[in-house]
């Protein structure tokens, strides 16, 4: 399907001979701003840029040729609305999932870490009581010897006098 717009221009009066030199006359007054009539509803309204020109047309009814562009058009920005909506909602959130995410293995290195010192200090505690236990025994076994050797040197010096 083929759609071409035609603009016509309001017919011009035939041209006549320039008039006599006029003395220069002042420009014309800006024109206030005309109030566009309302856009009926299944009609329509169509700006024309023509240069520096501007034209303004509406339609009673938009032609039956225009309605399936027009509804892929509001297709189109409403999905592209929603695509927008999607990144700028959803982006953040994602962002947040994939640093947590890279930061597991690193939370799970320091918790084995963690760990790991928790089981030296463990380790260290016990052998500091197992150390002391030796030594309370080694303690009790040299005051053994010594009072042996107490009793003995006695024994020899009764058995000498």
């Amino acid at each position: 399907m083929h759609m071409t717009l035609i603009l016509q221009r309001p017919a011009e009066a035939p041209h006549q001979a320039p008039p006599a030199a006029k003395a220069p006359t002042a420009p014309e007054a800006p024109a206030a701003p005309v109030a566009l009539p309302p856009v009926p509803r299944n009609g329509g309204r169509f700006t024309i840029h023509d240069g520096g020109n501007e034209k303004t047309v509406t339609i009673e009814q938009v032609p039956p040729q225009l309605m399936p562009l027009a509804r892929m058009a509001q297709e189109t920005a409403l999905g592209l609305m929603g695509l927008l909506a999607a990144i700028f909602i959803l982006g953040p959130f994602a962002r947040m999932i994939a640093r947590r995410l890279e930061r597991r293995p690193e939370l799970r290195a320091a918790e084995q870490r963690e760990h790991l010192i928790q089981q030296q200090l463990h380790q260290l505690q016990q052998l500091q009581q197992s150390v002391d236990a030796m030594s309370v025994e080694i303690e009790r076994i040299s005051e053994s010897q010594r009072f042996q050797s107490k009793l003995m040197v006695e024994k020899s010096r009764s058995l000498s006098s």
